[in-house]
């Protein structure tokens, strides 16, 4: 169903993305490495589990936003090691392997076949210090033959991989240096969302030995243009077997300003309201949307070591219209704190802001984003932060 919330599996139930999807698709055959890019709610990894899906391939997928929390600026070890962990179990479970892999990972925390396939709590987090750096490179290498036995390439996923610069005591670079000289059957795919900290992530992988020299490859997701969006709400309703009226449909279209996502969500709710013959409160969807984003950009603002700085900066390019140059962000910014900021300080937060996916830069120009959730989402969280304005 094209107005599924969740992640997508098939092609059948996403909207167009076919280049992207035999772009990925290419890249896994020719086992290229690749980071999959694009804003929030873009449909990232509804498109690489579409794509993996359609290739020959066993998938081992890490979410690293089991471990995001933005009040903390760096993760233990033990976050990661017991994530992998859990994916490699779904993975066992997934795709009914067992054997080799079952064994080497029991045997290095110490523990019994059995107690990992459950995923007992209790005796694994007890012996997560027992499993290092090397051992992540050897169940790899361990689950790259399994597929390549089974006729299968391994691709792995690492879904907002930016988190990964936040762990402590696991060199990434090592184990991804050993992955790819290693496993000859395996692609990985990143992907992230905000952008600007995954790009950094990258080309510390690329830069830094021994990686060094070997090539990810770039792919970006782009929000849908006006006509697609208006193509995907009307075959989303006729696959649900409903209508709404052309006025609801171009007041969805100017709010969510092609984000995938909201699009989704919107068809969603909408298509339960008129089959439940409950009226449709497009407004009531918006500040469902609304709330979401301003979750999001509060618990960033609260990260940060100036809520207010960050807020008035939100809060500047707001009152310019939407937009602006680093010197007027730093005179309104200013304005409002009270306080002569110096400009290389909003330089920083302005680029940070980017980084993280909460306002777009075109050319020498700052600007917030144009759908309305993001757009209130992040003012309202600013607002809500900063003293006395």
């Amino acid at each position: 169903m094209l107005f599924d919330i969740r992640p997508k599996e098939n092609r059948k139930d996403l909207y167009d993305r076919e280049k992207e999807i035999e772009m990925i698709k290419d890249s896994v055959q020719r086992k290229a490495w690749m980071a999959v890019l694009g804003m929030k709610r873009v449909g990232k990894t509804s498109i690489v589990n579409v794509s993996v899906n359609e290739t020959n391939s066993i998938a081992l997928s890490l979410n690293l936003m089991r471990i995001y929390d933005p009040r903390r600026r760096n993760y233990p070890k033990s976050s990661f090691t017991n994530l992998f962990l859990e994916s490699i179990n779904s993975t066992i479970k997934k795709y009914t392997l067992s054997g080799k892999v079952l064994r080497v990972v029991s045997n290095i925390l110490g523990i019994d076949e059995s107690s990992f396939i459950d995923f007992n709590i209790v005796k694994i987090r007890a012996r997560l210090k027992k499993f290092r750096n090397e051992d992540i490179g050897f169940v790899i290498r361990e689950m790259d033959e399994l597929a390549k036995d089974n006729g299968k390439n391994l691709v792995i996923i690492f879904d907002e991989a930016q988190e990964l610069a936040k762990v402590n005591g696991i060199n990434f670079s090592s184990v991804f240096h050993d992955i790819y000289d290693y496993c000859k059957n395996t692609t990985i795919i990143f992907t992230g969302s905000m952008i600007g900290i995954l790009e950094k992530v990258l080309k510390n992988i690329e830069y830094e030995k021994p990686f060094f020299g070997r090539y990810i490859r770039r792919i970006y997701l782009q929000r849908f243009d006006r006509e697609a969006s208006k193509d995907f709400l009307i075959k989303g309703f006729e696959e649900e077997g409903v209508r709404i009226s052309d006025e609801v449909l171009e007041d969805a279209l100017n709010k969510f300003d092609g984000v995938p996502g909201w699009l989704t969500f919107f068809g969603s709710e909408c298509s339960f309201s008129l089959k439940h013959g409950k009226a449709i409160k497009v407004e009531d969807i918006v500040k469902m949307a609304i709330k979401e984003v301003k979750e999001e950009a509060r618990n960033f603002i609260l990260s940060t070591q100036s809520k207010e700085r960050y807020s008035a900066t939100i809060l500047a390019l707001e009152r310019l219209g939407g937009k602006g140059e680093l010197k007027q962000v730093t005179k309104v910014a200013s304005t409002l704190l009270g306080e002569e900021v110096p400009e290389p300080r909003i330089y920083d937060i302005l680029n940070r802001l980017l980084g993280y996916g909460f306002i777009e830069k075109q050319a020498e120009e700052y600007s917030l984003l144009r759908d309305l959730p993001n757009r209130v989402g992040v003012i309202e969280a600013a607002s809500e932060l900063i003293k006395g304005v």
